[in-house]
């Protein structure tokens, strides 16, 4: 049966072929079975697969060879010749070369991935495998990390509405979307949104491997808009400095997941934010309308740029901005001229507006449709996604390029 065939109650079987028992342990992390979904582990060398295709009725095979050896590629044609052209086959080995992947595309497998895999990587490529014949089959997740100029410029509002345009942008494009609030100390994210910070870090903090699917779903919260949620109960009186590796591990398995990953950057720079940063589709430093704000975003574009690399492009966002013309202080034309090409957008100043959405825990749109912050932000966000209801709207557009760089640490 091909995957047009596949109805909704269809079963999707994974079968993973190893004898790698840390290979083995990551993917039934990753691939919980569910009521749509199982995954059989068999532990045997791919030569022996063959004798075994006419009783499997795999959705999918996983298959782990030795790139190496001759013998596994032969052993592999057969298993490809008997599965079938609809049945997708993703190949995994430690020691792949040009040559290797030559005679995989030749094969026309699927994907083929590298060890170690990262848990993200195998998830996506599974997703992908089990809908590779349809228009449905998952696209990169985009990350967004927003980093505060100064303290109090609203960095989390901008976070948490950002999240909620592309939580309702992307339901109707069968997206999903998750906000991860970095501030392990001060973090506000979830009060913001009035719901139980569930990211207990002292269950991971010394075993971050720990983090599989199972414990991220326990750890998540759910806003009422259908928004995820990953925050860390506040501890103000603890400064506390988290190993990279539960960062990493924790961006990891939430892009395996989520098409769209925010992420709300401390202010304070960590040994991780610059992986972050490095990892991010789009960096936006936030500011507001006062002189020593848009000084401070300038210092940390450079900073970025001196230690993460040009290729990063961080934007600023001027929150709070007033669009008139001020004869004696600043106005908007003055800080597009200051900063440049970094500028992304000016938000409208809208305070009455945000602190009623702070103080009844829910995002902008529900108070008020189409406002002009939501919409201000919105075409800085979505690039031109979607055309918005106000034209009047002044908001700086740039052209945000991908970063096409690797989510994990280096």
């Amino acid at each position: 049966m091909s995957s047009k065939d596949k109805t909704d109650d269809t079963i999707n079987r994974l079968v993973m072929v190893s004898q790698d028992n840390e290979l083995i342990s990551l993917a039934k992390a990753a691939i919980p079975t569910t009521e749509k979904q199982s995954m059989d582990v068999i532990q045997k060398p791919v030569a022996e697969l063959a004798h075994m295709m006419r009783d499997l009725e795999a959705s999918a095979l996983i298959i782990d060879i030795d790139a190496s050896k001759v013998e596994d590629f032969e052993n592999l044609q057969k298993v490809k010749r008997m599965a079938g052209q609809n049945t997708p086959i993703i190949v995994i080995s430690h020691n792949f070369s040009p040559a290797a992947a030559r005679i995989l595309i030749q094969l026309k497998v699927s994907d083929f991935l590298v060890k170690p895999v990262q848990t993200s990587d195998l998830v996506r490529s599974c997703n992908n495998s089990l809908k590779i014949n349809t228009e449905e089959a998952q696209v990169d997740p985009q990350f967004m990390c927003f980093l505060p100029a100064a303290g109090g410029v609203g960095t989390t509002s901008l976070a948490i509405e950002t999240a909620s345009i592309l939580n309702a942008h992307g339901q109707n494009l069968g997206r999903t979307t998750c906000i991860v609030d970095l501030n392990f100390q001060h973090g506000s994210c979830a009060e913001y949104l009035d719901i139980e910070p569930r990211f207990d870090i002292s269950e991971i903090e010394n075993s971050p491997e720990r983090l599989d699917r199972q414990l991220l779903d326990v750890m998540l919260s759910k806003h009422s808009t259908g928004l995820s949620v990953i925050g860390a109960p506040n501890r103000p009186a603890e400064m506390r400095s988290f190993k990279g590796a539960l960062v990493v591990r924790l961006l990891d398995l939430v892009s395996a997941y989520f098409d769209n990953v925010v992420i709300d950057l401390p202010r304070t720079w960590f040994p991780w934010t610059e992986t972050v940063m490095s990892g991010s589709d789009k960096v936006f430093v936030v500011a507001d309308m006062t002189v020593p704000s848009i000084r401070h975003s300038h210092r940390i574009v450079q900073a970025i740029q001196e230690r993460v690399g040009k290729q990063t492009a961080p934007q600023v966002i001027v929150n709070r901005m007033d669009f008139r013309n001020n004869a004696g202080g600043l106005n908007a034309s003055d800080v597009e001229d200051s900063l440049g090409e970094y500028y992304a957008g000016g938000v409208p100043n809208n305070y009455r507006l945000v602190r009623d959405a702070v103080d009844r825990g829910v995002t902008l749109g529900e108070i008020e449709a189409g406002n002009n912050v939501t919409n201000a932000l919105s075409r800085i966000v979505l690039a031109g996604e979607m055309e918005l209801e106000d034209p009047k709207s002044k908001s700086g557009l740039f052209s945000l390029g991908k970063n096409l760089l690797k989510r994990k640490a280096g």
